[in-house]
């Protein structure tokens, strides 16, 4: 695996502690390590996708994507603005050959439009500053190819997430299409938002 790109980050951004990354790995990537195989699963990944993880933090769902690509020839690129975290989804995608890293602010990064074919938000917008989402969101449509996916799930609780609503107020205003939703409740998870983006093709 290649090492990760710095490219510029927008404003500082606070790194995560030793303590944070250690849970991390404990639940995201050790507890709850089946919920995220089966969320990838339920991707359906042919395998020969270009597929782009914004905010990858942990490398949970990560993990599970390199690894449906590795028999097709697809690639993964997870991209995230914290060091630490890109630090940690290095070792965990040690070794997968098929995934490389980029540090940084994707808006500044220049990356080619139409880029991937499967863009994944998972868990992580509702951390996003509200006046970031939008410029953020529009950027990650430009690198999807016309007729790709994007997927996406959100914590909706007034304690900790953001509106279904809102989620679906920024896809929709960067072009994207809905084409699956679920809202509920559910173990562990509590209350949260899944989706599935199309861009059209035309």
């Amino acid at each position: 695996m290649s090492g990760a790109i710095a490219e510029g980050c927008a404003a500082p951004f606070p790194e995560p502690g030793a303590l944070q990354v250690l849970t991390a790995r404990l639940v995201l990537n050790g507890l709850l390590n089946p919920l995220y195989r089966r969320y990838v699963d339920q991707m359906s990944l042919l395998g020969d996708e270009r597929v782009l993880d914004y905010g990858s933090g942990s490398g949970a769902a990560a993990r599970h994507i390199a690894r449906r690509l590795r028999s097709g020839g697809g690639r993964l690129t997870c991209v995230d603005v914290s060091a630490r975290w890109q630090a940690v989804v290095a070792g965990v995608l040690r070794a997968c050959p098929n995934a490389d890293r980029r540090l940084g602010d994707v808006r500044t990064m220049r990356l080619p439009a139409a880029s991937f074919d499967v863009v994944l938000v998972h868990w992580m917008l509702h951390d996003v500053a509200p006046w970031d989402r939008p410029s953020i969101i529009a950027e990650l449509a430009r690198l999807l190819r016309p007729g790709g996916r994007l997927f996406s799930r959100e914590p909706t609780g007034t304690k900790h997430g953001m509106p279904a609503a809102d989620v679906r107020e920024l896809f929709a205003a960067a072009g994207l299409v809905e084409t699956l939703a679920t809202e509920g409740k559910a173990p562990v998870l509590g209350e949260h938002y899944r989706g599935v983006w199309a861009k059209p093709a035309g």
